[in-house]
């Protein structure tokens, strides 16, 4: 993250801005890509090198948010073209599966949405579910929005609290370890009642 910070510095005016939107953009199209790593160390820069926390917030959303829109509307492209899904999708599992992940978006879709940018990894998959289950774009914006919106307020007041490009990497690192392990537990709890039911 410290050669991000730096890279990120080495930008002038807008283009700094514009690259922390970008990568929190691209973090839902192409998930293994370090949008968090961008987004920590413009946070850092904000309460350390007199970059606009304003201007941090705001490019930091609406690049969440255009990526949201992005993978939800992969969702939909996936979902009109359900006839032409490879074999092995369209099996029993496979639709019982999509079953269950319409019902969910169903009744819990503002919670799954409102969600989605605490859980590290797995953000984007959320959009691509919400576009093969239907959800309203403007639900998207909404909901999406305003997760982006808490977190990266969150990670301002972090960054201003720690100051510093590795305490913020050694928070997040220890959030981030331990929302996916809860994750896995909750897996794994879900798949032996599913199996021994």
């Amino acid at each position: 993250m410290h050669d991000i910070a730096q890279y990120l510095e080495g930008l002038e005016g807008p283009w700094a801005y514009l690259m922390l939107g970008l990568a929190a953009c691209v973090e839902y199209v192409a998930p293994p890509l370090p949008g968090d790593a961008f987004a920590l160390a413009g946070v850092v820069l904000a309460a350390t090198a007199g970059w606009s926390p304003l201007g941090v917030h705001l490019s930091l959303t609406l690049g969440a948010c255009v990526g949201g829109h992005i993978a939800w509307s992969f969702g939909r492209w996936l979902d009109g073209r359900r006839d032409r899904w490879p074999r092995w999708m369209m099996g029993p599992r496979v639709t019982k599966l999509l079953e269950k992940t319409q019902q969910k978006f169903d009744t819990h879709g503002a919670v799954i949405l409102g969600a989605n940018r605490f859980i590290p990894a797995l953000r984007a998959f959320f959009f691509v579910g919400a576009g093969l289950s239907n959800v309203p774009v403007r639900s998207v914006w909404l909901w999406g929005g305003l997760s982006a919106a808490v977190w990266n307020g969150l990670l301002l007041g972090l960054g201003w609290s720690l100051g510093s490009v590795s305490a913020m990497e050694d928070a997040y690192g220890t959030y981030a370890m331990g929302v996916l392990a809860l994750l896995v537990m909750v897996g794994a709890i879900w798949f032996a009642r599913s199996k021994f039911r």
